[in-house]
């Protein structure tokens, strides 16, 4: 597939917007980037070049504008499989200290305090980068598509 070809380059990002709205549904974000069904560069070129061809023909609507920047923003949940692990686990410790009916002592002993503990700076390093690479990614979209 050629993310410069118009019609390639719909039918990767029609495929990509299937995986993304499944993992959004199924709450599986950050997601692995091995899931994706091509690689980040080649979608980011398919959707500038389905934008691009959608301002040519007068078919951009905002909802249209809306879903595409999404779904270019959302690349950047997509991670590398150790990260989504530790994101993941991270996820899942601080869920289980929440509903915990244990005292804030009580809960500083368990595997679920040690495993924030351990992890937290890296998980926070990690959503930072996340968070500054999807902006980087939504001021990218907005630039081309106010270029056309």
């Amino acid at each position: 597939m050629d993310p410069l070809d118009p019609l390639d380059a719909q039918q990767m990002v029609a495929e990509y917007a299937r995986l993304l709205e499944r993992d959004i549904e199924e709450q599986r974000h950050p997601a692995r980037i091995e899931s994706l069904p091509y690689a980040k560069p080649e979608l980011k070129s398919a959707i500038q070049t389905s934008v691009r061809c959608l301002i040519t023909s007068g078919q951009l609507t905002d909802e249209l504008r809306e879903y595409l920047e999404t779904a270019y923003t959302s690349l950047a949940e997509y991670l590398e499989g150790e990260l989504v692990e530790l994101m993941m686990l991270y996820r899942r410790s601080a869920e289980e200290l929440a509903m915990q009916a244990q005292s804030a002592r009580d809960k500083t002993r368990t595997a679920a305090w040690q495993t924030l503990a351990q992890s937290g700076s890296l998980a926070g390093e990690v959503a930072r980068a996340t968070t500054e690479e999807a902006e980087a990614l939504r001021n990218e979209f907005r630039r081309f598509c106010i270029v056309g």
